[in-house]
């Protein structure tokens, strides 16, 4: 392996823990105003549980991973196996089988409220890409990291199309 390859690998390493460390660290605050989180938690710089009645990650373990970092790795998986081409239609059933298993977990509150609600419409007979329209919060850039690892970004007009198609389900808008 080159180095130069090797150098690549480790920042995209480094970006999906970085990620998933983050999501980790932020899970018990999700949802909640800064003024609530230093009433319930202070200053969070480690891994906690969430308060009991946490609105959507209550019963989770400290350090658990959220809806964010498995959309992110699902993507990443997504485009590995699409090679120079992205497969919308195939990243939406691997999002509706992900719903699934959220759901068959238990874990289905996790989702956030974009997706949620794109996913819902999607199951109700809405064409994927006009689901997407409602999104109104960050779940898509939450998972992003793996189009600015995996496509190239020049050139530019390129890059941004392929981050585009990729939040197309669950958040077009603009």
């Amino acid at each position: 392996m080159s180095d130069a390859t090797s150098k690549a690998i480790d920042r995209a390493m480094g970006a999906l823990v970085g990620g998933a460390l983050g999501d980790a660290l932020g899970m018990p605050t999700q949802l909640l105003s800064p003024v609530r989180i230093a009433e319930l938690y202070g200053h969070v710089e480690d891994f906690i549980e969430p308060f009991p009645d946490h609105p959507v990650s209550k019963g989770l373990a400290a350090g658990t991973i959220t809806d964010d970092t498995e959309q992110a790795l699902l993507l990443g998986r997504i485009l590995v196996e699409s090679g120079d081409r992205f497969d919308h239609a195939r990243w939406v059933n691997a999002l509706l089988d992900w719903e699934r298993e959220v759901k068959a977990r238990g874990s289905y509150d996790l989702l956030g409220p974009s997706t949620k609600r794109a996913i819902d419409a999607i199951n109700n007979g809405m064409p994927a890409e006009e689901a997407g329209r409602s999104g109104d919060t960050n779940g898509a850039a939450m998972r992003i990291a793996p189009v600015g690892i995996m496509m190239p970004l020049e050139p530019l007009e390129g890059f941004v199309g392929k981050v585009a198609e990729t939040c197309r389900a669950t958040h077009n808008t603009s």
